[in-house]
């Protein structure tokens, strides 16, 4: 068995236990204080959940909280396999443990479509929230230039990126981990930075904190940028660090950056 396929049951095992709910619900709750300042989110809000995920947990939060939401995500093309069983079955236990079942809230729209050519109208929607899926997405300028199109003037992205420089930035190490504590024995941290024994499982756009820096700054106004978390400050030797040089320490221990833009009244 593959070391992919053996994390399967340990992460079910996190989803009966509450564990990613925890995680989840703590995202969202992290939103919520982000946004607060710009948006008023104690009204109906239209929202867009970006990579809404197979499990789209942000998708079910939003609703529960009474929001208008719209998921798009390649992931809502209905199919047949089993792991697509699978999330179908897990998906109302893990709406439960985050505390907002299927069905409850405001209504819901889920879309099969291109993140670079949203199936969406013109300035039509208030918030965009995106959680661990920029760093799966190629074309990085035509997202954020359809998010400028798709949002109201004042509208805000709140957008939460796996940070491709971090430990686990791969996406090929335990995904059962977080944040991320060890390695597989035999493979080096940094696998990905570095000698790149392990292949790739998913697409991976590799970009650095900066590039999403500059490309939101060219249709947004950046209100805030931080690491949400950190990830292998024990597994940094001095020896990796030398190897690594063209990376700050900061670069590769930030497991997550959270950015949030808003679109001005005028064009930039």
């Amino acid at each position: 068995m593959s070391p992919q396929l053996a994390d399967y049951p340990r992460f079910a095992w996190q989803l009966l236990r509450g564990d990613r709910a925890a995680w989840e619900r703590s995202n969202a709750e992290g939103r919520e204080r982000d946004i607060a300042p710009y948006l008023d989110t104690s009204r109906r809000l239209r929202v867009l959940d970006l990579g809404n995920g197979r499990l789209r947990p942000q998708y079910a939060i939003l609703r529960a909280q009474g929001h208008e939401v719209y998921g798009v995500d390649l992931a809502n093309r209905p199919l047949g396999s089993w792991k697509d069983v699978a999330y179908r079955l897990a998906r109302p236990i893990y709406a439960s443990r985050l505390g907002a079942p299927l069905g409850s809230g405001a209504g819901g729209t889920l879309l099969c479509g291109d993140v670079g050519r949203l199936p969406l109208p013109d300035e039509s929607f208030d918030l965009v929230t995106s959680v661990a899926a920029f760093e799966h997405f190629l074309d990085v300028p035509a997202v954020l230039a359809e998010l400028a199109r798709i949002l109201r003037p004042g509208g805000v992205v709140w957008a939460m990126i796996h940070l491709f420089t971090s430990p686990s930035g791969g996406h090929n190490l335990s995904f059962t981990e977080l944040p991320l504590r060890s390695v597989p024995e035999g493979v080096d941290a940094w696998d990905h930075l570095r000698k790149r024994r392990l292949p790739f499982t998913v697409p991976l756009n590799e970009w650095r904190a900066h590039q999403y820096r500059e490309a939101f700054m060219r249709h947004f106004e950046l209100l805030s940028e931080y690491c949400w978390g950190r990830e292998g400050e024990l597994l940094l030797t001095p020896e990796i660090e030398a190897e690594l040089a063209g990376y700050s320490r900061d670069e590769l221990t930030c497991a997550t950056l959270v950015m949030v833009a808003r679109k001005p009244a005028g064009e930039l």
